[in-house]
């Protein structure tokens, strides 16, 4: 099985993938330290050679990390090997062809030193379309890693056969794995604000868990769900159920618990989803494993068996707020994917699931926060309150409008089969961050998804000249209601 590592391929911070790709070769700087590619030269020659050769990098202390990189590059890399080039939004997927050699013209330009490397696939790979781990690896600011930790997602992004997991099968492993599963959400879930008690919400980047046990004849049964909250505000919707059996082999609608031989545990779906009126679809009709790979796991009566990804679990996701959000966040691109199977087969506009998928993956390139736990805000329910009301009028004009806002942060409300589509967000106070967070929402949302919208900002009525004539400017129009006693009342634009 081959091993994995990035390189940057810029020495001297000088951009040299098109250039060096073209030739199908992959390179590395430190070009004025010769003979390193003899095999018979230790990491303590190479020590000697770049601090005879390289002086600053002595004074800057540097000398032991330089050589890191370079004896990666020509002693760890193998022939066979994957070699993974980050260049912007595009990935490379590169195989190792050939040993380190050293060519004396390109002293010059600092890429002497090289290996022969051809593409492994017919072209790059979109960064937002890689598996979430995968993804945050790349974003190393050094002139390479060793990808061993994220090896199995370079194998299935690549072709490669990817290892089994092996299945825990004892009752034990089952519930430590979803005790993990479990604190993850709980140390980024606000215990006020959550829909219900039992769902742990988390409103960035937008997924709640709802996980119960109970026990029967000595027998544990495990129920849990994955949903989000329609863009109403108020009501929770459940988008996938990932039940597990306590212990043995699962049955067909079960996932489990299993593990890999580094001791990585893992929580995996069977990937058939139970739709409403009983009907069943399987993931694999309807997904490309660019968007979620399955992985092959091993029971111990010697059958294999694949199984989806939900997320992988980690001890710390106790402790650390950083290691809970990254299960959170992979639990979440789990439910993104299995909401856009069930809005197809449920009948929902394909326009929906377009701008969903869109939208989340521009928000996977911006990165989640945690926001520490806080009163619950009438606000909330007055926000209801106005999205229902809205979503009413525009109903009684003969839109088509969507209960899923676009993606977990962006504009609150989109209408569908319009030729032009509609963005909505509502805003409940006068403050000034309010608008402008309005504003961002409207003009940011609008190129994520790829196409002309008219905008609007709903507001409450008394908006000030100026305001509106910057708005108008940006070329969002202005909504305003009034929040009465008889309900509420939006004054619309002369041409709506």
């Amino acid at each position: 099985m081959p091993n994995a590592f990035a390189f940057r391929l810029k020495p001297s911070h000088i951009d040299h993938v098109e250039e060096l790709l073209a030739v199908n070769q992959i390179a590395i700087g430190w070009s004025d330290a010769k003979g390193l590619e003899d095999p018979s030269l230790t990491m303590a020659d190479f020590r000697t050679e770049i601090a005879k050769r390289y002086p600053e990098i002595v004074k800057r202390n540097r000398v032991g990390h330089d050589v890191g990189h370079l004896w990666r590059f020509i002693r760890q890399l193998k022939v066979g090997d994957i070699v993974v080039v980050p260049h912007g939004d595009n990935i490379h997927f590169l195989q190792v062809a050939s040993g380190a050699k050293y060519l004396s013209t390109k002293v010059a330009d600092d890429t002497a030193y090289r290996r022969d490397a051809y593409a492994l696939l017919e072209g790059p790979v979109l960064r937002s379309s890689l598996p979430t781990r995968l993804r945050s690896a790349l974003k190393f600011r050094d002139t390479s890693i060793n990808l061993a930790g994220v090896l199995d997602d370079v194998l299935s992004v690549t072709g490669f056969p990817v290892p089994p997991l092996t299945a825990a099968e004892s009752s034990a492993d089952v519930t430590t794995g979803l005790e993990l599963w479990r604190t993850a959400f709980e140390k980024v879930s606000p215990e006020t604000g959550r829909p219900s008690p039992d769902r742990l919400w988390v409103s960035d980047p937008g997924v709640w868990l709802k996980a119960s046990v109970t026990q029967a004849d000595g027998q544990h049964a495990y129920q849990n769900e994955l949903g989000n909250i329609e863009a109403g505000g108020e009501r929770p919707h459940r988008v996938v159920m990932v039940n597990l059996a306590d212990g043995g082999k699962p049955g067909r609608f079960q996932g489990l618990i299993a593990t890999t031989n580094d001791g990585q545990t893992w929580l995996l779906h069977s990937g058939e989803l139970n739709l409403e009126r009983k009907k069943v679809v399987h993931l694999r009709d309807h997904i490309s494993n660019a968007q979620l790979s399955p992985r092959p796991v091993k029971f111990s009566d010697g059958s294999v068996k694949s199984y989806y990804p939900v997320a992988r679990l980690d001890r710390l996701a106790g402790l650390d707020v950083a290691v809970a959000m990254d299960v959170v966040l992979q639990s979440k691109r789990f439910m993104d994917v299995c909401l856009q199977v069930r809005n197809k087969h449920l009948g929902v506009d394909h326009k929906v699931s377009h701008a969903q998928r869109k939208a989340g993956l521009f928000e996977e390139t911006l990165g989640h926060s945690f926001v520490p736990a806080q009163a619950p805000k009438f606000i909330d329910r007055v926000h209801a309150k106005i999205w229902h009301a809205l979503a009413k009028e525009l109903y009684a004009q003969g839109f088509s409008i969507s209960n899923q806002r676009v993606g977990a942060l962006g504009p609150d409300l989109f209408t569908t089969r319009t030729t032009t589509p509609y963005l909505f967000e509502i805003k409940t106070n006068f403050g000034a961050s309010d608008y402008l967070k309005g504003i961002g929402q409207l003009l940011v949302y609008e190129k994520a998804l790829g196409e002309i919208h008219r905008k609007f900002l709903v507001l409450p009525a008394g908006i000030g000249a100026l305001a509106a004539r910057i708005l108008g400017e940006l070329d969002i129009e202005i909504l305003e209601y009034l929040d009465t006693a008889e309900g509420v009342a939006f004054e619309w634009p002369e041409q709506f």
